[in-house]
């Protein structure tokens, strides 16, 4: 499986951004090699609800995945707006739109497919990923996902979330993890497109599960 995410600049600059997963797991594909930025390493700045150890492993999943993407976009403001172009196997997407809109999209694929085990319940959305989501469009995409799950469960003979209870929990701790690398990202970054949106999938982070709390729908109507 394949995402290439173009991303031109109004002075004719572009940056391109080539995903592959493992069809098979949803796991990104190995990229650069050799040194990676102090700022990948796990005890820099370790989430409060990562499982990892320091001693047996090197680097955060999430951040050393990033760490290309975020190199090619540091000193990029947020608000500048970008013709952005996303290929996959299937079909085309365009919108000219801000660069922390364009990467906040790019940014989520990076995050559920890097092994981080906190991020795992999101991964399969990935496959059929849909760039440039709106808060309400991830909120069905999500919530449509994880139900679907639940009846696979139930068909398996298993207990089925149908409450939401699992994934309101999810959520908390992909707050954590979200606000956990957009201080790593900090760090390093000389303007604020690369926080900025990682900041914009924070925010969802948040929404999903306020919405499913204080804003369920009447029978009929849509999400809101």
């Amino acid at each position: 499986m394949f995402y290439k995410y173009l991303i031109r600049f109004d002075d004719g600059q572009e940056k391109i951004i080539d995903i592959r997963l493992d069809p098979s797991t949803l796991t990104i594909q190995p990229g650069q090699d050799g040194d990676f930025p102090d700022w990948t390493r796990l005890d820099c700045g370790k989430c409060s609800v990562c499982p990892f150890d320091g001693a047996s492993r090197k680097y955060c999943p999430v951040a050393l995945n990033l760490s290309g993407v975020m190199g090619m976009f540091f000193d990029k403001a947020s608000t500048t707006m970008v013709d952005a172009r996303v290929l996959t196997r299937e079909r085309e997407y365009f919108k000219r739109t801000s660069l922390q809109t364009a990467l906040s999209s790019v940014i989520g694929i990076y995050m559920v497919t890097s092994g981080c085990p906190v991020m795992e319940i999101l991964k399969p959305m990935v496959r059929h990923h849909l760039p440039f989501a709106s808060l309400k469009e991830t909120m069905h995409r999500s919530v449509s996902f994880y139900l679907m799950e639940q009846y696979l469960l139930k068909k398996k003979g298993l207990e089925p979330d149908w409450e939401l209870k699992k994934l309101n929990e999810a959520y908390k701790n992909i707050e954590v993890v979200n606000l956990a690398i957009v201080d790593r990202v900090r760090t390093f970054s000389v303007k604020d497109a690369n926080y900025n949106a990682l900041i914009i999938l924070d925010v969802f982070a948040k929404m999903v599960p306020f919405s499913l709390g204080y804003n369920l729908p009447a029978k009929g109507t849509e999400l809101s």
